[in-house]
C-alpha cells in the first residue's frame, strides 16, 4: 500500500453523508499531540525487514536489542549504520536498507511499523507503510481522545478505513484494486483486519544473539549451487543451521548461558560455486555450446551439479576451487576479526559432500614453517615418532629435547601426548606453530549413497559399528529401541536355548565335570580386547570415535532407495548434527552438555 502526501479526511459513516464533520475537521486542526490526554498512549513501534524469494514476500522482525538499537537511532542527523543479527547484516537507518556483510546479497528494505493488516486469506499480518501509519495513529489518537468511534478515514488512492472501536477496525479495498479474478462482488467487498501495535500481533520475535562468540565455524557446500531438495543456497542451508544451533543453545547449555561461560558460535558459508561458473572461468558458456538441446532441464541440472565432480578432477579447475575456498576463509576470517576484535576462541571447518573433500585436500597441503621442520628433522625410517621407546627419543628425533622438562612435569607419557590437543599443548607453552585443525569427523546418514567410512581404512582387523549420534531430545528413536529390544530377546533366547541343550547333552552323557572341556571366556577377553582396540582407533581423534551415523527415521527404515537423495542432503536442518557440533565445542571449552527436560 502506498501513499502520497495529503491531509486526511474524516466523516461520521453513513451512506447519505459525504462532508466531513465540522466538528471533527476543528477538533483535528485544534488537538495538540503534546496535550493529549489518557487513555491514550503512544505506540511502541517494531522494525522488520522483508524477505523476498520466489516471488514471494515476506515481512521478517527484527529481535527486541536490535530494533531498540535502531530506533534509538532514528533521532540522528546522519546517516548511522547499525550492525544487527549478529553483526551479518548493516542497517542503514536513513535509507531504510539492510545489506550483507560477508557474502553477495541484494539489500532489503527495512521498515518502521505501528500498524499491520491482514487479508482474509492471508496468514499474516503484513504492516503498513510508514506514511500510512502515521496518518492512522493521527485518526486513532483524535478517537480515542475525543471518544468518537465509528470513523471512516477516505485516503486518496482509494482505500477506507473504518475505526469501529479500539479493537475494531477494517480496511475496504477500492473496487478498481481488487484482484481480477475473484469471482463475485462479495469477495471483492471483503474487508481487511487491521491492528495497531506488534503486540497486537501473531507474530513470533526471535531472541537475540548473544555478543559473545565462543567458536567460528566455516562451512563448505559440496556440487551445485543448491545444497538441499528445497534448491536453497549455501546461505539460506547455514542460516538455518545457524538458527537451530541459537536454539539448542538455549536448551542444552541453558545453565551454562546464565552464568555466563557460553555465548554463541557463529557459522559463516564459504561459496566457491559461483567463482567455479562465473564469467571469469567461462566453464559455463563453453558447456552451454555442447550441450544438446533435449530434457534441458535435466541436462541443466546435471551442467550445475555432477560436474562439478570432473571439474575438481581436473587440474585446472580444481586449482580454481581450492584457491577460491581458501581466499574465501581468509577474507571472511579477516572481516569476522574486523567486526569482532575481542574474539578468541578457535576456527574449525565443516565440509558437506565434495567440500569435504576440499577442505581435505587443502588442509593436508598446508605448508607452514613447523611443518616443514619437522619434515626435516623426522627421518623416512621413522615415519611414526610415537613408536619410540621413550618420550625422551621421540623429542630428541623430533629436535624438541628442551621441552623434556616440561612434559615430565606435567607426567606426560606417549600415550598421554598422542591425546593432546592444540590448546593443551599452547597452554604448555609449546610453540608448534601456525595451529590448524578441524574436527576429524565423518557425520553420516544411514542412507547416505556418498558417504564412506574411515575406521575400517585405519584398523582393519577392528568391526565397529559407526558411533550413533544421540538425538536432540535426549533418547533413542522409539522404532530403533524396538528393534534394539528384539535383537537382545533373540540373543538370549538363543543363549537360554544352546544353554539348556548343553546341559542335556552333558547329564545325557554322563561325563565327569573334570573330563569336559573347560570353556572359553568368550564373554571377558574379547570385550577387553575390543575396548582396547576402540581406543587404539580413537586416539587419532583424541580419544574419541571418527565415524558416526545419524538416526534413521521411522518412514525411512522402510525404503532405503527411496530416501536416499533426502539422506545425503538432511545435515542442513538436522538438529542432532548441529548438537554433535555444539557439544564437541563446548566439551572442549569445559562446558558439559544438558538434558533438556522432557
Amino acid at each position: 500500500v502506498s501513499k502520497p502526501e495529503y491531509i486526511p479526511r474524516w466523516r461520521t459513516v453513513s451512506p447519505v453523508v459525504d462532508e466531513a464533520s465540522p466538528s471533527s475537521t476543528s477538533s483535528f486542526e485544534m488537538l495538540d499531540m503534546d496535550s493529549v490526554p489518557p487513555p491514550y498512549q503512544v505506540v511502541k513501534p517494531h522494525w522488520f525487514f522483508c524477505r523476498r524469494a520466489d516471488d514471494n514476500t515476506s515481512w521478517l522482525p527484527f529481535s527486541r536489542e536490535d530494533s531498540e538499537k535502531l530506533e534509538n537511532a532514528l533521532g540522528e542527523k546522519e546517516d548511522v549504520v547499525v550492525a544487527v543479527d549478529g553483526e551479518r547484516y548493516d542497517v542503514r537507518v536513513k535509507e531504510r536498507r539492510r545489506y550483507a556483510v560477508y557474502w553477495d546479497q541484494a539489500p532489503s528494505e527495512v521498515r518502521r511499523c505501528t500498524w499491520f493488516y491482514k487479508g482474509d486469506k492471508d496468514t499474516k499480518f503484513m504492516p503498513y507503510t510508514e506514511d500510512f501509519s502515521n496518518n492512522l495513529e493521527d485518526a486513532y489518537m483524535i478517537a480515542v481522545t475525543l471518544d468518537e468511534w465509528k470513523r471512516k478515514l477516505e485516503f486518496p488512492s482509494g482505500e477506507t478505513v473504518i475505526l469501529h472501536n479500539p479493537k475494531l477496525i477494517m480496511q475496504y479495498q477500492p473496487i478498481g484494486l481488487q484482484d481480477e479474478w475473484v469471482s463475485s462482488p462479495s469477495e471483492q467487498t471483503r474487508p481487511r483486519t487491521v491492528k495497531r501495535g506488534v503486540d497486537n500481533i501473531s507474530v513470533e520475535i526471535p531472541d537475540g544473539e548473544s555478543e559473545k562468540v565462543d567458536h567460528l565455524v566455516f562451512m563448505v557446500h559440496g556440487i551445485g549451487p543448491a545444497c538441499d531438495l528445497r534448491f536453497r543456497s549455501i546461505i539460506q542451508c547455514v542460516n538455518d543451521f545457524r538458527s537451530a544451533s541459537l536454539s539448542l543453545l538455549g536448551t542444552h547449555y541453558k545453565r551454562g548461558q546464565e552464568d555466563g561461560k557460553v555465548g554463541r558460535v557463529e557459522f559463516l558459508p564459504v561459496n566457491w560455486h559461483n567463482a567455479l561458473h562465473g564469467d571469469a572461468t567461462g566453464v559455463d558458456e563453453d558447456i552451454q555450446r555442447i550441450t544438446l538441446p533435449s530434457i534441458s532441464r535435466l541436462r541443466q541440472f546435471t551442467n550445475d551439479t555432477l560436474l562439478d565432480l570432473f571439474f575438481y578432477n581436473s587440474p585446472t579447475y580444481c586449482q580454481t576451487i581450492v584457491d577460491t575456498v581458501a581466499s574465501e576463509v581468509n577474507r571472511l576470517h579477516a572481516l569476522f576479526k574486523q567486526r569482532h576484535p575481542e574474539f578468541t576462541g578457535a576456527v574449525s571447518v565443516v565440509g558437506h559432500s565434495l567440500g569435504s573433500l576440499i577442505l581435505f585436500d587443502l588442509l593436508t597441503n598446508q605448508k607452514t614453517g613447523s611443518r616443514e621442520s619437522n619434515r626435516e628433522r623426522v627421518t623416512c625410517d621413522d615415519p611414526c615418532p610415537l613408536s619410540c621407546d621413550s618420550l625422551e627419543q621421540t623429542l630428541i628425533r623430533l629436535g624438541l629435547q628442551e621441552y623434556l622438562a616440561t612434559l615430565q612435569r606435567e607426567n606426560l607419557d606417549l600415550e598421554s601426548l598422542a591425546l593432546c590437543q592444540e590448546s593443551d599443548l599452547k597452554d604448555l607453552g609449546i610453540p608448534l606453530g601456525p595451529r590448524k585443525k578441524i574436527l576429524d569427523y565423518v557425520r553420516r546418514k544411514q542412507y547416505d549413497p556418498v558417504a564412506y567410512r574411515i575406521e575400517p581404512m585405519i584398523v582393519s582387523e577392528v568391526d565397529l559399528e559407526p558411533m550413533l549420534i544421540p538425538h536432540h531430545k535426549g533418547r533413542k528413536r522409539m522404532h530403533l529401541e524396538l528393534k534394539d529390544s528384539l535383537a537382545r530377546m533373540s540373543m538370549d533366547l538363543k543363549n537360554n536355548v544352546l544353554g539348556s541343550l548343553r546341559t542335556a547333552w552333558q547329564s545325557f552323557a554322563r561325563l565327569p565335570v573334570a573330563a569336559l572341556p573347560p570353556e572359553p571366556e568368550s564373554s571377558s577377553v574379547p570385550a577387553e580386547e575390543t575396548e582396547e582396540r576402540e581406543i587404539k582407533v580413537g586416539m587419532l581423534n583424541g580419544g574419541r570415535r571418527i565415524d558416526y551415523v545419524l538416526q534413521e527415521k521411522p518412514i525411512e527404515s522402510f525404503n532405503e532407495y527411496l530416501f536416499a537423495i533426502q539422506s545425503h542432503l538432511c545435515y542442513w536442518e538436522s538438529e542432532d548434527t548441529a548438537l554433535l557440533l555444539l557439544k564437541e565445542i563446548y566439551d572442549k571449552l569445559g562446558v558439559a552438555l544438558e538434558q533438556p527436560q522432557q
